[in-house]
């Protein structure tokens, strides 16, 4: 039966039962380690003061209060485990006496002596009408404690500083949006300009695509289409009545608005005179 016994044991999941109560126990030192270490850095003396003064008033015939009774229990559990923990530590616990060297130097005749240590219990709500009046109010009277205050003594004015050149002014570039001025004139006169006037000027420039005849360029020349050519006096320029006949109402496309300008008659006036002639052979 034994041996049935040793069979169904597996020793792997009995190694790793081991290996896990091996990091159970090293995790549970390592909490208890950094206990101690916590508990040692707390001054045991202090702890000690805290119980006799609260054991001392209650000695005097005055009751602890249940928050007080409580206060007092709590330092009395954390003092016993202060010590053990040091004990645990041994010589790796921190001190926290002085060196017997130092204490021993004395303190200059003008020092004022140390102010006792105040230690401060946790209030709870009281009730006025309970507490007595007088000078003996409450547990423990004020002592008046003489303190010296030191005075700001004012210091020497500082002397003045060397003039120092001041900084030159570094160049700066600034960027203004000026407003861009436009002549409405020249511009209805430049851009608004009647399909057969365009033409025209085309083909004076070459850019028709066709050569022009003689008589065609002395009509536009006599129209003022080249430039230099000299015009009539009060005749308006070709592109300027193109123009003024292009800002009128428009009905239809522009071929159809625009009218060619007025071709100048040059031809002088003939006037013909009829005289009744007599036949002499009658």
């Amino acid at each position: 039966m034994a041996k049935d016994k040793e069979r169904s044991i597996n020793p792997a999941q009995a190694q790793r039962r081991l290996e896990k109560a091996k990091a159970l126990k090293k995790g549970k030192a390592e909490v208890q380690a950094r206990r101690n270490e916590k508990l040692a850095r707390r001054n045991p003396d202090r702890l000690q003061r805290q119980i006799d003064n609260l054991k001392a008033a209650e000695e005097s015939g005055q009751p602890l209060r249940p928050s007080e009774k409580q206060h007092l229990e709590e330092l009395e559990r954390d003092l016993r485990a202060v010590k053990k923990a040091r004990e645990a530590l041994g010589d790796k616990a921190p001190t926290f006496d002085g060196d017997e060297s130092v204490r021993r130097i004395p303190m200059p005749k003008d020092t004022p002596p140390p102010i006792p240590r105040q230690h401060h219990t946790p209030r709870r709500a009281t009730n006025a009408n309970m507490e007595p009046l007088g000078e003996g109010r409450g547990r423990g009277e004020a002592q008046a404690t003489t303190t010296i205050v030191p005075v700001p003594v004012p210091l020497p004015p500082p002397p003045p500083a060397a003039a120092q050149p001041k900084p030159k002014p570094e160049p700066k570039t600034v960027y203004e949006a000026a407003p861009v001025i436009k002549d409405l004139r020249k511009e209805a006169v430049s851009k608004f300009v009647p399909t057969v006037v365009r033409m025209k000027q085309e083909a004076v420039k070459g850019q028709s695509g066709r050569l022009l005849e003689p008589e065609e360029m002395d009509r536009l020349e006599r129209e003022g289409y080249i430039p230099g050519a000299s015009s009539q006096p009060g005749q308006p320029s070709p592109v300027e009545s193109g123009a003024a006949i292009g800002t009128g109402p428009k009905t239809g496309s522009p071929a159809m608005n625009a009218t060619p300008p007025t071709e100048v008659n040059t031809s002088k006036m003939r006037t013909v005179q009829i005289e009744d002639v007599e036949d002499e052979d009658i």
